[in-house]
Parts: structure tokens; sequence; C-alpha cells
């Protein structure tokens, strides 16, 4: 018994299957998070250390390098690169490609080498280890309070809001800008400890040894046992100024305050940050890895609804950069671009099959599509613009094989079967191409899962899903739809006849002009094959881009300032750059977000004061008369002419995957100076170039620097080390921890420290009291020498080398990022022999681009293979599956000829398509090979086969063809909403798929019949005599 019988001889047991089917299927739908794009695990790692006031180069010295060393044994980086700053070392590591648990064993193995590293400076902090993720480089949402407001009132506020959602299950962290930490500062005064020779280290030593609880172990009285413990604790400023230095019977008693001044205040200013031009405090929220962006922010939402019904008048509450909103009108395309895809499909098919046949395939859609939810649900995927896409380019193909069942059963209905013989007949004489044809379909998605890098990462989700949907579709189509047919089939109305009646006019008329075809068929298949090489030589005037933009609606402005900026002339800056920001138009402009000494991108953040950055979020796309990039253009003019500003650069929020910028060129090297020379040409040869702008590079000379060399001699026979001697100047300039209280809940930083004052003479430093180990003040100018030089704001590695990395934008309308970087690979392809040991290394979107492009082609190569292999197990022949293949150019002829005609760029997004279109192009040729074969087993005559099973398989190939351009029509046509991303690659499989069909029906019986000849050519038979239809 066949699985076609089995299903109509249980009708009940089938359609519990399909409703058990629907109510996991929706009920999965209803739990699916809701993404803008699949959750991407990059394969990065990120290592940082903080050490305060430590400089670039002392950083690079005594923990980057030692890092580097340390972890570059470490088995798969691919790459490794890091930047030293004041303050801080960022590391980054990226890993080969590798499955989850082989990356999560070389983060492992990360951490233990880490673990490995000693000797770093006493005051650096523990280096922090972490992934990036797409959930963890974007908050989903900015929650702004602002006001006039004490700022100890406008803390408060954040840290409860902090409190409350940081209980969101969802939520993975919260970053905050704009507030400060309470300190507590022991600002000495030189001249009184001067007086009294007390030293900055003993004022540290003080307040450490007095403040404390130890315990000191246990006692036992009587039946009782005691813990006890040694309680000196501080819980005040007041304590701390109370605290006895030393009490001698002739000088009397001396405490902290005696020399010092000790207030209860904040953090020194290193952020400012501003909403719509009044200052502010930022919450970012972040959600974790599987967390539901949409959840997240509706949850938040009603916390700061709840909140702000409690805020003092004079303070301001506000959600902004919602990342949900773009992921709710994205979603929202895709699904209404599905629906009106369904609706054409369904209407399609009940014109061409009649109602009830209509039903029947139109069934299989939500089934299959509920099915794709259901795996989708197990598999731990997001309901993502690429997860739905993936369903929308697969909606036309999931009644595909349905149709040509219900095709074949309807033929034999029409000749007098009941439906049950009908299905016993028909469905298994098209079962063999059918399977098939989806098979071929999936073997040519299947590969590009194997696709590396971002790209790869990005785009994995859609085969995933196109080949789950592809196989439920099947299942529906071989166990659920038999039994429909064998139930409910009927011959046909009196409206399905009159549809039958133009088919066979149709068949008749396309039979006729066949045979001229057949007659002609080596002049037709030159002309084809030159069509081809035609449209290859289309390319050039087609234009090729890395990735369509999405309009996100959001873009930031970075501003770098001279290294050394204080932070209120970098604050002046970034204040004019959002005036003129908050100049546009009311239709335009949701808010803007200012922020000064902080700058945020993708990798995490860098907080200097030289830095500023302002972020503009726009309304929605529908709102506004102007894309992102016009207005960018509008305000560039006028933002570029603010004086004293190193570089601003502006960048957009879109869709795509973070691919680095257009142009990314890494010149390496040893020394920071020749690095300065090289990159500087490359700079100058970029600017030269029509449509690129933004050029820069991420060199600052850095500012002077005051280096204090110990004289080592002259410090020992004055009872001084030269830790002694960095520990004091390190607290007279950049302040130290040197305690910590407890106000309640809250932990309170001792910082000691010198008045900012004392800073701004440099005698003073000299001056500078350091207390030998017999407690005697000695001058810092005595046991050492004052260098001046100028040092790196920045110091960047490469592989292990210095590197400065110069980037840049393009405009895509004149030119392309492959063009740049070509452009400049070719005239600096002697750069090692003009300057020895110096390289480029060119990253960022040229890379990904490369590597995608030549991915893509491998993986093309193996789904024709793959293809080849089904069709040669179906056929038995080696030279019939050739025949099926040769319909994949036709596919690109149309692909190629919808660019030119469309005006999209080949990006990434068209040549996957076109990779996926290679396996749903060969569906009609299968079926139609197939025929012919079996027509030809029945003894009928080689020419004749081909014209009779061309002329029955004409119904189901344009059938076939036809739901699947409907399906993804709306998409290509934008009817329910534009997407840059996926409208191209829609209108790549529609136009591939039209004309390539309209060939199929011409060519592939053109070819069957060289076929034939070829096989004949022995037999002397290759006769054409008998070519009139019967």
């Amino acid at each position: 018994m066949s699985i076609f019988t089995f299903s109509a001889r249980n009708p009940v047991l089938v359609n519990m299957i399909m409703i058990a089917l629907i109510v996991m299927g929706a009920y999965s739908f209803m739990q699916l998070p809701r993404e803008i794009q699949t959750e991407i695990k990059f394969n990065w790692v990120f290592i940082v250390t903080v050490y305060p006031a430590g400089s670039p180069e002392e950083i690079e010295k005594l923990i980057t390098i030692p890092i580097e060393d340390e972890i570059s044994d470490v088995e798969d980086i691919d790459l490794l690169s890091s930047t030293s700053t004041e303050n801080s070392s960022f590391i980054s590591i990226k890993f080969v490609d590798l499955r989850q648990n082989e990356f999560d064993k070389r983060f492992n193995d990360l951490r233990v080498e880490l673990d490995k590293v000693k000797n770093l400076p006493e005051d650096a902090e523990d280096p922090y280890i972490f992934q990036l993720k797409t959930s963890s480089w974007f908050p989903v949402l900015n929650i702004v309070l602002s006001g006039d407001l004490p700022e100890r009132e406008m803390k408060r506020i954040a840290d409860d809001l902090k409190k409350r959602i940081r209980d969101i299950t969802d939520v993975s962290r919260i970053e905050v800008a704009g507030i400060r930490e309470r300190q507590i500062w022991i600002e000495a005064d030189p001249e009184k400890m001067g007086a009294s020779n007390i030293a900055l280290l003993q004022l540290a030593e003080a307040v450490r040894t007095k403040n404390l609880s130890l315990p000191a172990g246990r006692m036992k009285a009587g039946r009782m046992e005691y813990v006890v413990r040694t309680v000196g604790e501080l819980h005040s400023a007041d304590d701390i100024s109370r605290l006895t230095i030393f009490d001698h019977p002739e000088t009397g008693k001396a405490t902290i305050s005696d020399f010092s001044r000790v207030t209860d205040t904040f953090e020194e200013k290193s952020t400012i940050s501003r909403f719509d031009g009044r200052n502010s405090i930022t919450l970012s929220i972040f959600k974790k890895t599987k967390g539901n962006a949409i959840t997240v922010s509706d949850q938040v939402k009603q916390i700061v609804k709840e909140v702000e019904k409690t805020l003092p008048k004079r303070a301001r509450i506000a959600i902004t950069s919602d990342y949900s909103i773009s992921i709710k009108e994205i979603l929202t395309k895709l699904e209404v671009n599905a629906v009106m895809g369904f609706i054409f499909v369904v209407i399609l098919l009940f014109l061409l099959l009649g109602g009830r046949n209509a039903i029947f395939a139109g069934i299989g859609i939500p089934v299959t599509l509920l099915s794709a939810f259901l795996f989708m649900n197990i598999y731990g995927e997001s309901l993502n613009g690429n997860s739905l896409f993936a369903l929308v380019l697969v909606l036309g193909m999931l009644v595909d094989d349905a149709v040509v069942i219900i095709e074949n059963c309807h033929r034999y209905m029409q000749k007098g079967l009941s439906p049950f013989d009908a299905l016993r007949i028909g469905a298994p004489e098209v079962a063999v191409p059918v399977f098939a044809s989806v098979l071929t379909t999936m073997a040519a998605f299947l590969p590009l899962m194997l696709m590396p890098g971002i790209i790869g990462a990005f785009m994995r989700i859609i085969p995933i899903v196109v080949c789950l949907a592809l196989a439920a579709s099947l299942f529906e189509a071989f166990v659920i739809l038999p039994a429909h047919i064998a139930h409910w089939g009927r011959p046909g109305s009196g409206g399905l006849r009159r549809v039958d009646k133009l088919f066979s006019a149709l068949k008749n008329g396309y039979g006729r002009l066949l045979i001229k075809v057949l007659r002609r068929r080596y002049l037709v298949v030159g002309l084809v094959a030159l069509l081809a090489a035609a449209s290859a030589g289309m390319i050039p005037l087609i234009g090729v881009d890395m990735f369509a933009d999405e309009d996100i609606g959001m873009f930031f402005i970075n501003i770098r300032m001279p290294v050394g900026t204080r932070l209120a002339t970098t604050n002046n800056v970034v204040r004019r750059v959002e005036e003129i920001c908050m100049a546009l138009p009311e239709n335009e402009l949701e808010n803007v977000i200012g922020n000064v000494g902080i700058l945020q991108h993708e990798a995490g953040v860098n907080m200097e004061t030289n830095l500023g950055q302002v972020i503009v979020d726009l309304t929605r796309e529908k709102y506004r008369a102007r894309s992102v990039d016009q207005i960018i253009n509008g305000i560039r003019p006028e933002v570029e002419q603010i004086p004293g500003v190193v570089s601003i650069d502006f960048s957009k929020v879109t869709g795509g995957p973070p691919t680095g910028s257009p142009v990314e060129i890494k010149v390496k090297g040893k020394y920071l100076d020749t690095l300065e020379i090289v990159a500087e040409k490359v700079k100058n040869q970029l600017k030269t170039m029509s449509g690129v702008y933004d050029v820069r590079d991420d060199f600052d000379p850095g500012k002077e620097e005051i280096r204090i060399v110990a004289d080592k001699a002259k410090a020992a026979a004055m009872g001084l080390d030269t830790y002694t001697i960095a520990r004091t100047v390190r607290i007279a300039l950049a302040g130290v921890e040197i305690s910590s209280i407890m106000d309640g809940d809250e932990e309170v930083k001792v910082i000691l420290k010198l008045p900012e004052d004392w800073k701004e003479d440099v005698t003073n430093l000299e001056n500078l009291v350091v207390s030998s180990r017999e407690g005697k003040p000695v001058a810092l100018k005595n046991v050492a020498n004052f260098i001046i030089t100028r040092s790196y704001s920045e110091i960047h590695r490469f592989e292990k080398d210095r590197a400065i990395t110069v980037s840049a934008n393009v405009n895509k309308r004149k030119t392309s990022a492959a063009n740049v970087n070509t452009k400049i690979l070719d005239n600096f392809t002697n750069i090692n022999t003009r300057f020895p040991g110096y390289s480029l290394d060119f990253r960022g979107e040229f890379k990904e681009f490369q590597q995608a492009f030549s991915s893509l082609g491998r993986l093309f190569l193996i789904g024709i293979l793959l293809i080849f292999i089904i069709l040669g197990a179906q056929f038995r022949s080696w030279l019939q599956p050739l025949i099926v293949i040769v319909t994949v150019p036709f596919a690109f002829i149309g692909a190629t000829f919808g660019l030119l005609v469309t005006g999209y760029p080949f990006s990434i997004v068209t040549l996957f398509g076109m990779v996926g279109l290679a396996g749903v192009a060969v569906n009609s040729a299968i079926v139609l090979i197939d025929f012919i074969n079996k027509t030809r087993e029945k003894g009928s005559n080689p020419w004749l086969a081909i014209v009779r099973a061309a002329k029955i398989r004409l119904r189901p190939i344009l059938l076939t063809s036809a739901t699947t351009i409907f399906g993804l029509l709306p998409m290509a046509l934008g009817l329910g909403g534009k997407s840059a991303t996926w409208q191209p690659l829609a209108s790549t499989i529609v136009w591939g798929l039209a004309l390539g069909t309209c060939l199929t029906l011409f060519v592939i019986p053109a070819v069957y019949g060289i076929y034939v000849d070829l096989t004949k050519r022995f037999e002397k038979t290759s006769s054409q005599g008998d070519l009139e239809p019967k």
C-alpha cells in the first residue's frame, strides 16, 4: 500500500495530524521572540583591562603585549588586534568559523590563558572577557531622564528605575550615561602637610588601617560559642575627618581634617549627557540572547509610565531609540507581503484549478507555515526579518508539489475515474519528480548554511527555514492532501471546464510553436547561449553593492577633538552639532541625544574627554519625505565647518549585519612615525577619488607628557624606591581609592587626592613631598628627573604589529567599496618595496564581500553537484541531469535582466537569491523530462513524446512557476511596504523564474532533441518525419 492510499483510507487520523500541527504551530508562533534580525554570534571575543591614569605606552607595554603573548597560542584564532589608550587596554580576538561547542571550548581556553598573565600593575583591574553578539552591541531602547533637579535626586530616581528594570526577565544589562557615582574626597593640603612633615602615603595608611572589619576567630564561654570580630568601620565623611593621624605628647593630636578637606560629593565629571538640549541621564537597556525585544520594550514602557506618575514636576522621562518600533515595522512589512502573497496564490489557484482544488492546495500553505513555526520554536530561533522573509520566499513554492499532484489527479478524474482511483493512479505517477523537485530546491539552499563570515551568520537562518518549510510541504502533499482529494475531490464545475478549454487551446498553440522550435533546435539553443553571454556582459552596467541598507531612522555623528581637549571644550562642539540637528523639520526629527566624553560603537564604549557623539532619532520613514542619507547629506556641510575638530563622521543604523566601513585599510609595521607617513599617502589617494568621503584614520599624535624618571641612586640614598615615588605621584595627580565605606546598602569609595588648582603648576609637582622609609620628607625634584615629550593618545596593534586604520565611506550612486579598495590595492602593490616591513591589510565591508562572494561561488557549485546527484538517481542517466541543469543559466538571464530594469545592484543578497534560484528553476524541467521519458517508454516516437509530454505538463509548469512568482510579487513590488534588503532578492527570483520558465518551455525540449540526436547518431535514426501532433 502506497503512502497515498494509506492517507486516503485513514482520513480521520490524517486530519487529526493536521489539526495537531495547526494547534502546535499557532502556539509556537505566539511564543517565538520577535527580532529585527537573527541572533548572531560573531566568534569575536574582547578583553578589556582598566588601568586608571596609565598612558597608552604604559598600557601597551605592561598590559596589552603581555596578554597578547599569553593568548596567541590558543588554537583557531583568525585575527588578533588591540587598542591601548589612556586608562585601558582593549584586545579583540576573532576566531575562525567554529561550531558553538568548539567556540565555547576556545573561549574557555582564552580564560585559562588569561589567568596565567601575571605581574599586571597593582592598580590595574582584573581583565574582563566577553563575547560579541547582536543582542549585546545595540540596546533595545533608551530611557532619558532630564530636569532641573539636584544631582542626588536625579541619581536616586535613576537608581530606582534601574533596579526595577533589572527585574525584567529578558533584560541582560543596563548601561547608564550622565550619572556620577557618589564618592568621599580627601583633598590634602600640600602646604599644611609639608609644614608637619606629613606625606600622602601616611594619610592613605591612616584611613586604611582604621576602616576595617576583620573576623578574629571563635571563643567558647560555658555552653555558648561566639564569633569574634574586630570592628573599626567608618560610615561617613565626618568619621573620616575625625581620624587621628598621630598623637604626639608635645605637638598634640592631629586628625585628617587638620591637613585636608573631606567632602561627600560625586566623582569627577567625565561625561555629559543631554536630551533635546537639556542635561540628562540615559539608561540603555540590553536584552538577553534569547530575549524578546518587543516584550522587553513593552515591559520597560509600563515601568516608565508608573515612574512618570511619581516624578517631581521639574523632571521629565522619555523613551528614545526604541528598536522595537523598527522590529514591528519590518516584521509588519513582511507579514503584510506574506498575506498578500498568500491571497495572490489562492486567487490564482482558484482561477486555474477551480475552487475545490484551490482549497486543497491552499490548505497546505497555513499547515506548512505553522509547521515551520513549530520547527523554529524547537530549533530556538526567533521570528525575525530573516526567518520571516525565508517564509515569504518559499510561500509560492509550498503549493508546487500539491499543484502537480492535484492537477494530475484532476486529469484522471476528467477521464471518468473516481477521486480515489484518480489519486491511486495519478499521485504515484508524479511522486518521484515531485519528490526530486523538492529535493533539488533544498539542495540549492542547503549549502548556503555553510557560508562563512558575518554575512554567512546573518543569512544562515534563511536556508534553514526554507528547507524546514519545504520538508513540511512535502509531508503535507504526501500525507494530508491525498485524504482530501480522495474524499472531497470532484471532476470540476462549469467554471473549471471553461478554464480547461482555455488551457486546451493554449496547449495546442504551444504544441505548434514547439514543433517549429524543435525543427530549429540548434539555432534556438545557440541563440539562448548568446543571450546568456550577453547577460553576463551586462553585469558591469548593473553595479556592485555589499548590502542594502534598511531605513531604520537613526544615525550617529561621532566627534573626535584633539587629544588632551578638556571636557568643557568638547562639550561646546557637541552642543553646536546638537543645535544643527535640532533645527531639522518637526516631521523628520524625533529627538536628539548628545553625549560628551563617551563614544559608543559595536564593540563597546570609548571614554575620553576629547570624544563626543550625537545620536539623532528620526521619525518613521512613512512620515518624512527624505531618507536618512538625504538628511545626513543635508546637515553634513554645516557640521563639517565647525572649527577645531580632528574628525567628524556619520554612521547610520541599518538592518544588515555589522561588516565595518566600506573602506577599512590597516597599515601595519613597527614604527608609528613611518606608519603615519604611509597612512597619510593612503588618505591622500582616497581623497582624490569621486564618491569617497569621511576619509579618516585612528592615529592621533597625542599630547605632551611629563615623564618622571627616578634617579635610583639618589632615591636609595634617601631611603626611597621607585614604587613609593610612583605611588605618591599617582595619588597627587589622578587620585587613588584608598578605602570605601558603607552607607546603608550603598558602597561609597574614599578617594585621596590633591586639589585641582594644585595641578595647574608644574613646579608644584617638582616640590611634591615624598616620605622616605624613615619618615623624612623629600622633594620629588631631588630624586627624579622631569622629561617633557609627546605621547600617543592611542596605540593600535593588528596581528601583534602596530597599525593605523584608514577608513572612509562611499557614495553608492557614484562608486562602490569594491572599486575604491581595488584602486588602492593597485596603487600600493609595491608598498613593501618603498617601505620594507610595512604592508596594507584590507578589511571591513570589502573583505566581507570578497569572502562572501568567493564562498557563494563554491556553495553554488556544491548545490549544482547535489542537484546533479539527485537527478542522476532519478533519471538513471549521466546526460539527462545536464539537460535539467541547463535551466539554471536561463534563470540567471532573467535575474540579470531584472536587476538592469529595476536598478538594483549586484549584492550579497541578490547573489544569495541567484544561488537559491538554481534549485527552483530546475523543477519545471524535472517534471517535463520525466514525462517525456515515460511517454517514450510507452513506445512513442521521441519527437512526438517531446511534444505530447510538453503539452501535458504545460499547465502544471505554468501553475507552479506562477504560484512562486505570485507569492513573491507583493514583496518584489513593495506592495505591503518596501524593504531595501529583501525587495531586491524577491525581485531577482521573480524575474529569474518568469523568464527562466518561458525559456524552459522551449529550450529544454530543444536540448532534449539534441540529446536524442546524440543517442541516435550511431543508429542513423534522427528523423523528424512524424512531428505533427496527433
